[in-house]
């Protein structure tokens, strides 16, 4: 049966005792002590394949789906839970031989530990399996940016924004400073946002390094290297945050730090720089106002999270985004 060519679905055991299932172009029918190779119509079978295998590895908990994102401290998968059946992410870190559990993995698990929050992201568990941390958390299948192409109803963007806030305030309450708002870092599911990904976060010190959050929504003072900041470069990417929500598109794209100061200071010039761009004219006044607020240069003249979620515009329930003009 040499040189076959299909896709076939296959089920493979990593070294790290966790299964991964995904589809893959085979050229022959094959057994190899890791690999199963099943053809596409004995699906079903899968599952008395996996419990088969899991009586051989019994640490064998979670059958990784699919890779779902990568980032500077560990991979992203989706995958399911054998036992219970449910679908979640795991966050795998690469552990050191020298160092042992890297210092941001047990950040996170320490600032998630403290984050009981509806609309932020529930750490199920945490297990280390061949050297490798694998925090587990509940799974979305849409960030903002990607719910934002196919949902715009008005009363579901003032929704997401407003319990957006009520979570950065949560976690301002806690004397923490999340220092990674984006799009990307902001899941949504039933029309409810959760903030994830709390690997740059720290609580609140005098000194802390500038080189945090990502370009498009890093705060003036954090562009000019300032070391001594604190919970305001949260509220400016949220200001970022909200009017690209409304914009359906970034505010400034910047192409280096120099570069993202300078789109930041044309823009915004003067207490009333809104009034000067022809794209803001459609939006609600209340909701020009809260953005006002949210985008000062100046980080001790712009509103607390406490101080957002009671401006007039969460409070005025007839009050949406756009003019209904």
């Amino acid at each position: 049966m040499n040189s076959i060519i299909q896709y076939q679905l296959y089920l493979r055991i990593e070294n790290d005792g966790v299964f991964i299932l995904s589809n893959k172009q085979i050229y022959d029918y094959q057994f190899e002590y890791n690999r199963i190779i099943c053809d596409s119509q004995i699906l079903y079978q899968i599952k008395d394949i996996i419990y088969y295998y899991m009586s051989v590895l019994e640490n064998v908990r979670y059958i990784k789906i699919q890779k779902i994102g990568e980032g500077a401290y560990g991979i992203i998968y989706k995958a399911q839970d054998v036992q219970t059946q449910e679908i979640v992410a795991l966050k795998k870190f690469k552990l050191s031989d020298y160092e042992g559990v890297p210092s941001c993995a047990l950040r996170e698990i320490s600032i998630l530990k403290q984050l009981n929050h509806p609309n932020i992201i529930k750490l199920i568990s945490q297990i280390i399996i061949n050297k490798k941390l694998h925090l587990v958390m509940n799974y979305y299948d849409k960030d903002l940016t990607e719910y934002l192409k196919f949902y715009h109803e008005e009363f579901h963007l003032k929704n997401i924004i407003y319990k957006i806030l009520l979570a950065v305030e949560f976690i301002h309450s806690r004397k923490i400073i999340h220092r990674d708002l984006q799009p990307n870092n902001i899941l949504v599911k039933n029309n409810e946002p959760v903030i994830i990904d709390f690997g740059l976060s720290r609580v609140f010190s005098p000194n802390l390094t500038p080189g945090v959050t990502q370009l498009w929504y890093r705060a003036p003072e954090l562009l000019q290297n300032c070391h001594s900041y604190d919970y305001a470069i949260d509220m400016w990417s949220l200001g970022c945050i909200i009017l690209e929500i409304a914009l359906n598109k970034p505010l400034f794209m910047g192409q280096s730090e120099i570069h993202q100061l300078l789109l930041i200071k044309n823009l915004i010039d003067g207490d009333e720089w809104f009034k000067q761009n022809s794209q803001f004219a459609k939006f609600n006044n209340l909701f020009i106002d809260l953005i006002n607020k949210l985008l000062q240069i100046d980080p001790t003249k712009r509103i607390t999270s406490k101080q957002a979620i009671q401006h007039p515009f969460f409070q005025d329930q007839f009050a949406f985004i756009y003019n209904n003009e």
